[in-house]
């Protein structure tokens, strides 16, 4: 059962270089806060109905706004400044003193592992060891090779070329990570 049906959880962002998470009001919660709420529904939720899209085609500059202020929003750390990484709800961040989970907290990241999911079946394995690490990205990078090779043939042939350039990136992203763990 999905955990964040009946609850509101904060997001956990992260800085990098200070190793440390802070909890953020989610994007529902601060428009409410901020007295947005009404317009931001009515600009991003109920995506294929004709009232948003008339509302959207009506108010672009305001939609603009709100995207930029929620969507697209940046938090920066508290401590250094710096602009902090979402995490989703479901990070949780290793202890400070623990240096190298975070830069396999970090290299995931960089890699696209998000903790962005529904509440139901939580974000799956992470690795604590280096070696484990490295046997995880070489798993994530054949995976990703297989799914190039053995792609469906039912794509229409626009979605193949943005299907090979994601997978291809992937890998690429990954054997960038690869390099600088071994």
């Amino acid at each position: 059962m999905c955990r964040y049906a009946f609850k509101t959880y904060k997001i956990h962002f992260v800085c990098f270089d200070c190793r440390k998470t802070f909890k953020k009001l989610p994007i529902e919660d601060l428009a409410i806060k901020n007295g947005d709420w009404e317009n931001y529904k009515k600009a991003f939720w109920n995506i294929n109905t004709g009232q948003r899209n008339k509302f959207v085609k009506e108010n672009p500059i305001l939609v603009n706004d709100l995207e930029n202020k929620y969507k697209n929003r940046k938090e920066k750390c508290p401590d250094c400044q710096q602009l902090m990484v979402d995490m989703g709800l479901d990070f949780k961040a290793p202890k400070k003193n623990k240096v190298k989970e975070w830069e396999i907290i970090k290299g995931l990241h960089s890699i696209g592992k998000n903790f962005h999911t529904c509440g139901c079946n939580g974000i799956g394995y992470i690795p604590k060891k280096k070696k484990d690490y490295i046997r995880y990205l070489l798993k994530r990078r054949d995976y990703f090779q297989k799914r190039l090779e053995n792609r469906d043939a039912m794509y229409k042939t626009e979605n193949v070329k943005d299907y090979i350039n994601r997978f291809s990136e992937l890998i690429q992203l990954i054997n960038i990570e690869l390099d600088k763990v071994k």
